[in-house]
């Protein structure tokens, strides 16, 4: 499938040095002179305290960010060992709860528009994401990893499915339960990974994975969706966020079967370049302008399901830029 527009140039030219490594990382090219050049200027953002500065607020560390750099530094070669990477993963579990959550740094004030993390609660996705992440470095069967794993199989929903957060989110009326998809495919496909397809928290959740699959391709067909009963045109976000649930771990949802030969993904994939900018990127809904990093997110994703290829990136990137 063709884009109607190249989104490298846009990438390239208005992208920080995370989602720029991160394509030339997907292209194989992370090792090249732009891509070291990138990694250098990455690693002089680390604080003292080994995290990266949130997007929130520069001046402290988010363990969002943080353990996003981790998985990418991981992917361009560096060391478990490493000072980088060692001080990375000792201030992320600093952020983990007794209960074995992980939730975001709490010297950080998260604005009422950010819904997504809390720190205050242990944020589902969040500690997928970081459990990840340690089996990553070999930490699969130590304290923190084990603890994590307990934390967000206690956490899911009755009836399947899981939150935002630990207690509830915000986004939900008084005794409401308001699944989230996309935390919830993610910890789903983590699931089936950890225990295999007969897990009942697998089973149920894959249940309601298909549910949701279902209504983004229908969704992708109109070209509108309902957000809480308003009806809005499908942005980035919406059509992607069941395919590309976490940045580096997307992937198994494609590997269990929910590819470009899916009909449903391949509607959702014709919807994604329909929605494509004429400056070669994609908009969130909560941003005015498009985004480099959901732009990048989607060539990933595009590589997952089938619908493009590594070669091809390399192609379209050393037509841009120089490496």
């Amino acid at each position: 499938m063709e884009f109607k527009y190249d989104p490298v140039p846009f990438i390239f030219s208005k992208g920080d040095p995370y989602t720029k490594l991160c394509v030339l990382e997907l292209a194989g090219l992370a090792d090249t002179p732009l891509g070291n050049s990138l990694l250098l200027e990455l690693l002089k953002t680390q604080n003292k305290d080994g995290g990266f500065p949130s997007k929130i607020d520069p001046n402290f560390s988010g363990v969002k960010e943080t353990e996003r750099i981790a998985f990418l530094l991981l992917r361009c070669g560096m060391s478990k060992d490493g000072l980088n990477l060692a001080s990375c993963m000792k201030f992320l579990l600093k952020n983990q709860t007794e209960d074995g959550g992980f939730k975001e740094n709490p010297k950080l004030t998260i604005p009422e528009k950010i819904v997504e993390l809390s720190t205050q609660k242990d944020v589902t996705w969040l500690t997928a994401d970081i459990v990840d992440l340690l089996r990553e470095f070999g930490l699969e069967n130590t304290k923190a990893c084990q603890k994590g794993i307990h934390w967000l199989r206690k956490a899911e929903k009755f009836g399947g499915g899981w939150e935002l957060f630990s207690e509830g989110s915000r986004l939900a009326g008084e005794g409401e339960e308001l699944i989230d998809p996309d935390s919830s495919a993610q910890i789903t496909f983590l699931m089936k990974d950890l225990f295999g397809e007969e897990d009942p928290l697998y089973k149920r959740g894959i249940v309601l994975y298909e549910e949701h699959l279902n209504q983004v391709a229908k969704d992708a067909e109109t070209g509108f969706c309902f957000q809480k009963g308003v009806k809005e045109e499908n942005d980035i976000y919406h059509l992607t966020h069941l395919l590309g649930q976490s940045f580096f771990f997307g992937k198994r949802s494609a590997d269990a079967g929910y590819d470009l030969k899916d009909e449903r993904v391949g509607k959702i994939v014709k919807a994604i370049i329909q929605t494509q900018r004429e400056d070669g990127g994609w908009r969130p809904f909560w941003l005015e302008e498009s985004d480099p990093l959901y732009t990048g997110l989607v060539l990933k994703i595009f590589c997952w399901i089938g619908a493009l290829q590594k070669e091809k990136i390399k192609v379209m990137i050393a037509k841009s830029i120089s490496l």
